[in-house]
């Protein structure tokens, strides 16, 4: 067998032939280590050796970009900067500086409605599981297209089931760390049991997220409840959606807002469940491992929580 050694314009060469479908959604990206932007999709890489590659060492946000603003932008800086800290990795630019340089990736994009997928590595150097081999830690962001699902979805609600996968220990579960083989096996379960979702449970039973969207409920009381936060990611959305949905207890038309520990009993019991997160805004689920849940079909409070997440992006 005759495997060539390929010079630097060989590589390149080759990086123009190979194409793939979803490359087509791949609009411009920000590095660091490049020290600037490129809207070649071949040329957006991360070296081999960055740390974040090979140990999933560093930290991530996906960002939603709409009507001319990145929703939510402090809470997701917020959450990486806590992240990053929990982890021992200094941000290696200004919160300010980051900033400009997610609206200047964003303007070089030309894209109305975009994801940005914001990385912060421990940056390349060596493949040890020693941070202190990296050269320093990089900024990566990715700004792909924003596909939103299908109003038939909203309506017709989603199934989910139970996940086989083990929860992640409180400690890892908070952090959003690029470190996400548990999310890609319950995402893995997810498309091969032809469900929307799965969502974890931990060993008492007690309900955590699903592979990267949170689920909330409304229970028979009429209150609307969400897991601890101490085994689950804080999603930025749904913290969000909890303060919109202030509006319907003033209304009424909830009885509260609570933290508490959910069950499966709670899931197939309640009167209706929602997964949320930055793409699905608030999605019903009408079915739970087979089961209907509530009437069967999207909710009330589902349907108004989505109306007001939407203007609130406006």
């Amino acid at each position: 067998m005759s495997i060539p050694l390929l010079s630097s314009e060989d590589i390149l060469k080759k990086l123009e032939l190979y194409s793939y479908e979803q490359q087509k959604t791949y609009l411009a990206m920000y590095s660091s280590w490049y020290g600037g932007i490129t809207t070649d999709p071949s040329l957006m890489m991360i070296p081999v050796d960055d740390h974040m590659v090979h140990r999933g060492d560093g930290v991530f946000e996906a960002m939603k970009y709409v009507n001319g603003k990145v929703y939510l932008l402090q809470e997701h800086l917020d959450r990486m900067e806590t992240s990053a800290k929990q982890i021992g990795m200094e941000w290696p630019i200004s919160r300010a500086q980051l900033t400009e340089i997610l609206f200047e990736v964003v303007r070089v994009a030309k894209a109305s409605a975009a994801i940005l997928r914001l990385f912060m590595s421990r940056g390349p150097g060596g493949f040890t599981a020693n941070p202190y081999d990296s050269v320093g830690p990089q900024v990566y962001c990715i700004v792909t297209q924003f596909k939103p699902l299908s109003e038939a979805k909203y309506t017709e609600g989603a199934k989910i089931g139970r996940s086989a996968i083990g929860p992640k220990d409180p400690f890892f579960a908070t952090i959003k760390s690029c470190n996400y083989l548990p999310n890609v096996l319950m995402k893995k379960e997810a498309v091969d049991r032809k469900l929307d979702f799965t969502v974890g449970f931990d060993p008492d039973g007690a309900v955590t997220e699903g592979s990267t969207e949170n689920i909330i409920v409304v229970n028979q009381h009429n209150e609307l409840v969400r897991p601890p936060l101490k085994q689950i990611l804080r999603g930025t959305t749904m913290m969000r959606v909890l303060h919109l949905a202030k509006d319907l207890v003033a209304q009424k038309q909830l009885h509260g807002i609570s933290e508490k520990l959910l069950t499966e009993k709670d899931i197939l019991s309640a009167k209706e469940v929602m997964m949320v997160g930055t793409t699905l805004d608030v999605l019903p689920v009408t079915e739970f491992e087979g089961q209907k849940i509530g009437e069967g079909k999207a909710g009330f409070i589902a349907q108004t929580l989505r109306r007001y997440l939407v203007a609130d992006q406006a």
